[in-house]
């Protein structure tokens, strides 16, 4: 067991509790846009530029993760009403210093996750995420866009 991760909810961008989960992907020249849904409130994360490194993988893979983060905490309820956490001295950041041959270092890279219910994703970026809660009917206004 990685013990020496911690895994810091980060709450304080007023994300409202529920059990999101992952509506919309988007990456581009303009950066990485994350949508997450409860059906009360709608999140949206968005990195600022490209980040470093983007993993996503089904909760299916990620099982042993979950399961020793649960266990270092003692809380089997760890991951519920949050998705959203800053990762420090993970052990993704240090896969990726020595895989950029140290062109990285552990003061540039942030590792962000969000943890639903379905999957896992990881983000390695050097700039903070912003995040906003939208209005209900964001939803509205981006199925008339289509």
């Amino acid at each position: 067991m990685n013990t020496q991760e911690e895994w810091v909810k980060l709450q304080q961008h007023k994300i409202p509790e529920g059990q999101f989960v992952v509506t919309s992907f988007v990456q581009n020249s303009d950066g990485a846009r994350i949508i997450l849904d409860d059906e009360e409130n709608i999140v949206e994360i968005f990195f600022d530029g490209v980040p470093s490194l983007i993993r996503i993988a089904t909760e299916g893979i990620r099982m042993r993760t979950w399961g020793e983060i649960q266990l270092k905490y003692q809380d089997k309820f760890f991951f519920r009403n949050c998705f959203f956490y800053q990762v420090k001295n993970s052990k993704l950041t240090k896969w990726a210093i020595e895989e950029s041959c140290n062109f990285y270092d552990s003061e540039q890279l942030n590792h962000y996750c969000i943890v639903t219910s379905e999957e896992l994703i990881d983000i390695l970026a050097s700039f903070e995420p912003i995040v906003t809660l939208l209005k209900p009917g964001f939803r509205d206004m981006e199925s008339n866009n289509d």
